[in-house]
């Protein structure tokens, strides 16, 4: 019974932040805002050195693996542009409630206000590094066609999951500040063991494990092979909409019992 009310608290949580989407959308466009500041270029200086960098480990990896360079370089630039957006958004969600601290010292408001304002942040800037992604499918004529489509439901499912992870990442590291670090040190090491330089096939099947327990590289699946107009796994459907659902409805619990001691940690 107790498990059942904290669930039924946890998502009452998550569903009444949503309601304040006024507060999320100032906070993020704000937090977007002071970023670049005094930047004649703005956000676009992502846009400009996300394309920059493309190009320069496209062409390299493009030597070293011997591959054409107009099927490494849209793979690749997808990679990089999807996995910057994941890992963003789970390292903004480390520190996140001690940054929005004043947020919550003196009013009332539901916490996942700020997971709120970091998916929306990190959003818009996705949608910004599209365009080097349009950029690649027009140069190098990549189909489209109705794989396209999936792109939709890769976004939801990705949001759910990004929600409720980026919930329980920030109420961890509000209560023990050295996950933070650890998050940050392992991100590099999830880097290099996720497809966004290399091809999945370029590993053999004894090491293919790697990928198919990786649920970033899930995610990244769900979200490049639409973009390059191919069809995704049903395994990567399932796995990332069992993590989505399943994921969510374990994270309730917690975030129901947990959720009024935060403002004890901040």
């Amino acid at each position: 019974m107790r498990l059942i009310l904290a669930a039924y608290q946890g998502f009452v949580e998550i569903l009444a932040g949503a309601r304040h989407w006024r507060v999320w959308h100032i906070i993020g466009s704000r937090d977007l805002r002071q970023r670049y500041v005094r930047s004649v270029l703005g956000q676009f200086w992502v846009v400009l050195s996300t394309g920059v960098m493309i190009g320069v480990m496209s062409g390299v990896w493009s030597l070293l693996w011997n591959e054409p360079l107009h099927v490494l370089m849209p793979f690749i630039g997808t990679g990089i542009v999807i996995w910057t957006y994941i890992s963003q958004v789970i390292l903004d969600c480390t520190t996140i409630f001690t940054v929005h601290n004043d947020l919550y010292r003196n009013q009332r408001m539901n916490f996942s206000v700020s997971v709120y304002s970091v998916i929306y942040k990190n959003t818009m800037l996705f949608a910004h590094s599209l365009l080097i992604v349009v950029a690649l499918i027009v140069i190098f004529r990549i189909p489209v066609n109705v794989y396209d489509l999936q792109i939709i439901p890769g976004l939801l499912i990705t949001w759910i999951s990004m929600l409720w992870a980026g919930y329980l990442i920030a109420m961890i590291c509000v209560r023990y500040r050295d996950i933070i670090q650890l998050i940050s040190s392992w991100m590099f090491v999830l880097f290099m063991i996720t497809p966004v330089l290399w091809r999945p096939d370029f590993l053999s099947a004894e090491y293919h494990f790697l990928i198919d327990w990786n649920p970033i590289a899930q995610f990244l699946e769900l979200l490049r092979n639409p973009l390059l107009g191919e069809p995704v796994s049903a395994f990567a459907w399932i796995s990332t909409g069992t993590i989505a659902v399943l994921g969510g409805l374990l994270a309730a619990p917690l975030i129901g019992r947990y959720e009024r001691r935060v403002i004890y940690w901040i």
